[in-house]
């Protein structure tokens, strides 16, 4: 097949994520989602539809707690309304998704259709688990899926030797936000303190409010260190190195013109950890760093405890609301990013539009994967992203004069009260969004408008999206280049044992258990026992890529 590449392209998705694990609540009705009267998709219309006889097609992706998964929701109905095909969602709690996926992958024990991710077709495309994807397009069975192959040549980066495994979500309209600074701005002007404009003056400025408040803790963080932890997953890059995903391989733009490293084996990651232990040192950083919970994270913020983290910054919007409840004037928001040591202020966005981390799989033991095949190419017209994402039309949104979706103000006020917020209370019960099975998604357009239609948009909302527009400091993610088998196992080979032996060791820099300067020899034993390879096969990788451009 011939393709048009287009160098440098990145894409990808996001979404603002709340903190709370409260499980979402539904309206109560008993609201059912009519086939469209008079639409040639109905049934009365007696139009073919996707599968000729009723099917039950079972699908597995990961629940997560914000957003309960109910089965055959109204979506789910509309969906068999107009397909044929009944989707019967066989849910798996999201902190346990991957295990049992391994299992299902292992085992060849696949439902019809499975989430996945990159490191999945890497690891078992091969084995003849997965319905190879590309011969079907070939035959123009996926015409609606062709269109965003053809326009995103980066989806490509999510083939393995040559063949496509899975459908990759996709996002549409999604606002851009990532891992940011959030601080106590009330804090900041009450007590007559700067914005910090660099990592140092950030330690600075918690000093002082850690003088003034001596029993908070003015830097909290969730889940600990290492490369699969927050601690460096949400600051290594702008302090001057990277983690990447988690597995310590990310792409650099500002070495030799960008570049792939192995983070933890770089001196550059040797000045995060020397942050990291001044901060602890300081007497700033959670002491409890290393074992806190989400719900811990959460408490201290919201309780007034706490004054700055570096995480997902969209948290400060439900953070404000939480705060305000023991602080009325209390107020988080978003700063722009700080210089690191080496003057620069770098960020990244999340993935808006495409990917690699959530993908939508056939199982190779599927019946009729041709059918299957016709219902996710269905799925990526404007039709059908627009009921996935907004529910039915003129039950749940309309459309404008531009055609765009509005939901209906009287649907949105159900929620009101809903928790942990209204738009995941009102996508539990829809069965729609990104956190649903939903391969081209809309998330952040319908948050807005609840939020704007239920009062809850506020200036905080306003200051908060003005200064990550303006934030220069932010780029596109960088979608990881596809690995032969044999990389992809050697890459698995290497990072098992060295990644061990380098989470045994971070917190001993951190705590000051070891001085700064012995990190000298970690890194060099990082990169003699596998570091340095994992970079050649990654920047190899790329220019192979490179190359059939």
């Amino acid at each position: 097949m011939t393709r048009t590449w287009v160098k440098g392209l990145s894409l990808s998705l996001c979404t603002v994520m709340v903190a709370s694990g409260l499980a979402a609540c539904s309206s109560g009705g008993k609201e059912t989602a009519p086939a469209p009267a008079g639409n040639a998709s109905s049934k009365a219309s007696g139009a073919s539809k996707i599968s000729e006889k009723e099917r039950e097609v079972k699908v597995t992706f990961p629940e997560h707690p914000n957003q309960p998964v109910k089965n055959f929701a109204l979506v789910q109905q509309e969906i068999f309304n107009q397909t044929n095909i009944k989707l019967k969602f066989e849910n798996v709690p999201n902190s346990n998704y991957n295990d049992k996926k391994k299992t299902l992958l292992a085992t060849n024990n696949l439902p019809d259709i499975i989430q996945i991710e990159m490191s999945d077709v890497n690891n078992f495309g091969s084995t003849g688990v997965f319905v190879p994807l590309l011969q079907y397009m070939n035959k123009g069975l996926m015409p609606n899926f062709k269109k965003f192959w053809d326009q995103y040549p980066d989806m490509v980066k999510l083939t393995a030797d040559g063949e496509l495994y899975g459908f990759p979500a996709i996002g549409r309209n999604e606002l851009k936000n990532g891992f940011g600074p959030v601080i106590r701005t009330d804090l900041l002007t009450k007590h007559n303190l700067p914005v910090p404009k660099s990592f140092d003056e950030l330690l600075t400025v918690l000093a002082e409010l850690k003088k003034i408040y001596p029993d908070s803790t003015p830097f909290s963080v969730r889940k600990g260190s290492g490369p699969i932890h927050q601690l460096f997953k949400t600051m290594a890059y702008p302090l001057g190195s990277g983690v990447g995903s988690g597995n310590g391989i990310y792409f650099d733009k500002d070495v030799n013109g960008g570049q792939y490293l192995y983070g933890p084996a770089t001196p550059q990651f040797k000045e995060v950890l020397a942050f990291f232990n001044k901060a602890f040192t300081m007497g700033v950083l959670d002491k409890d760093y290393a074992v806190a919970t989400q719900q811990q994270w959460t408490e201290k913020l919201t309780s007034g405890k706490s004054f700055f983290f570096m995480d997902n910054s969209g948290f400060a919007l439900d953070y404000t609301k939480q705060l305000q409840k023991a602080v009325p004037d209390g107020k988080f928001q978003i700063i722009p990013t700080p210089v690191n040591k080496s003057g620069k202020a770098r960020a990244e966005f999340y993935a808006t539009t495409l990917t690699s981390d959530r993908m939508f799989a056939i199982s190779s033991k599927a019946k009729d994967p041709e059918t299957l095949i016709k219902l996710l190419d269905w799925m990526y017209t404007e039709k059908a992203s627009n009921l996935m994402s907004y529910g039915v039309e003129g039950v749940h949104h309309t459309l404008d004069d531009k055609g765009q979706p509005k939901l209906k103000a009287e649907y949105v006020a159900k929620f009101k009260e809903g928790q942990p917020t209204p738009f995941y209370a009102m996508y539990s019960e829809l069965g729609s969004g990104k956190l649903s099975f939903t391969p081209w998604f809309a998330n952040m357009d319908p948050q807005v408008q609840v939020e704007k239609l239920n009062g809850s948009w506020s200036q905080v909302h306003e200051e908060y999206w003005k200064t990550i527009a303006d934030d220069k400091s932010y780029h596109d993610p960088y979608l990881d280049p596809p690995l032969t088998k044999e990389e992809a196992a050697r890459v698995k080979e290497i990072l098992a044992p060295l990644t061990t032996m380098l989470e045994q060791e971070y917190d001993k820099f951190i705590m000051g258990v070891k001085k700064i300067d012995e990190y000298d020899a970690v890194m060099k034993k990082a990169r003699d026992t596998g570091g340095e390879e994992l970079e050649k096969i990654y920047n190899g990788a790329l220019q192979r890529l490179s190359q059939k451009k």
